[in-house]
């Protein structure tokens, strides 16, 4: 088995296939050839791997055994549960997320192949949305929360494990290994299963948006970006910490999108006009922001005391989902476009509803539009 080359945890994943798909188009010799590890090595197999092989990245002998076996230069880190995991199964956050972090940085710190660490997190990090046009240096859930105490609504323990990572990335850049952290906006394209998920449920009944989109008030923005967008990023975020002259990358952190945010109702409509056909969206109900805000607030108190602060609501009745339908959320990737290179295509349209109609076909429903 040929050593050297990249090693993508979670490969087998949404982002993951697209990161495998550009490192093997790519063809720079250093980041060949291309190996994965992940939980589940059935789904989006990609030809041209070299070796696929299943587990856990908390399991720090079963991580240091394959780092030691195939010596690879750069690995790439994008192993995550989804954000909408049940509450009751938040414990996969921190095994993931903090533990498997921890456990990787370790084990690619001792290994002597490794030069290279690229860790994807996301501008889901950045505290108290909304957010307009943010730089990296927005502060960060963890600049806002100590981890005791009741979290502050905005903030699922998706963010607040994946913050505590992003610092653990960040924190590990040395001269021996360097590390990089890529936030990527709202991450849509072929293969995104969970991330349509809700929009797609939502869609089997009446369609119901809050407030109406339009004016400057009402205007809602989010930063998207494309799987091929992002696993272009970290291509070149690779390249970039491989090359004689890292600086103002390595232990840095990047946003990566679209450099185009959309109004979020607008995102949300495309979805709907593939499910259900563009006529529909001439009938979803307006109903006031408040009416969803009051209904949150109080299934969130209810949650917490009825469970003793051990138990949070279903995801859609989450402060931290209802800022995306409220509040934008958009960042800024000048960062990127300076220092990484990056141009990324912004198509997000055509991309979004071609996305739609593969989840749709996998699904065995019918496309309307």
């Amino acid at each position: 088995m040929s050593t050297g080359g990249s090693l993508v945890i979670g490969g087998c994943g949404f982002l993951g296939y697209h990161v495998v798909r550009h490192l093997l188009q790519d063809g720079n010799e250093s980041l060949q050839p291309v190996h994965i590890f992940d939980l589940n090595t059935s789904n989006n197999r990609v030809d041209g791997v070299a070796s696929y092989t299943q587990g856990a990245v908390s399991d720090g002998a079963a991580v240091k055994t394959l780092l030691d076996k195939l010596q690879p230069r750069v690995v790439f880190h994008m192993a995550s549960p989804p954000a909408s995991l049940p509450s009751h199964r938040k414990s996969k956050f921190h095994a993931t997320n903090v533990v498997g972090t921890a456990t990787l940085l370790s084990a690619a710190a001792e290994s002597p192949s490794v030069r290279a660490f690229v860790y994807t997190s996301t501008v889901d990090v950045y505290a108290d949305p909304p957010h307009n046009d943010s730089t990296e240096n927005q502060p960060l859930w963890t600049d806002v929360y100590s981890g005791e105490g009741r979290r502050p609504p905005k903030m699922s323990e998706y963010c607040y494990t994946k913050t505590v990572a992003d610092g653990l990335v960040r924190a590990a850049n040395s001269d021996q290994l360097k590390t990089v952290v890529l936030r990527p906006g709202h991450v849509y394209g072929e293969r995104h299963t969970q991330g349509l998920y809700e929009m797609l449920e939502a869609a089997k009944g009446p369609l119901v948006q809050l407030g109406s989109g339009k004016g400057k008030k009402e205007t809602v923005l989010m930063e998207v970006a494309s799987a091929d967008n992002v696993a272009a990023g970290h291509v070149l975020a690779a390249k970039a910490l491989l090359g004689d002259s890292s600086e103002g990358v390595a232990g840095e952190a990047f946003n990566l999108s679209d450099g185009s945010p959309v109004p979020f109702w607008h995102h949300v409509r495309v979805i709907w006009g593939v499910a259900k056909g563009k006529e529909a969206l001439d009938k979803i109900w307006v109903l006031p922001p408040w009416l969803m805000i009051g209904v949150v607030f109080i299934a969130e108190w209810s949650f917490w005391a009825l469970s003793l602060g051990t138990r949070e609501p279903p995801t859609e009745l989450t402060s931290a989902s209802l800022s995306y339908c409220i509040e934008s959320h958009s960042y800024s990737i000048d960062k990127a476009r300076r220092l990484l290179c990056f141009a990324p295509v912004a198509n997000h349209d055509e991309v979004l509803a071609e996305s739609v109609r593969w989840e749709l076909n996998r699904r065995g429903q019918p496309v309307q539009g």
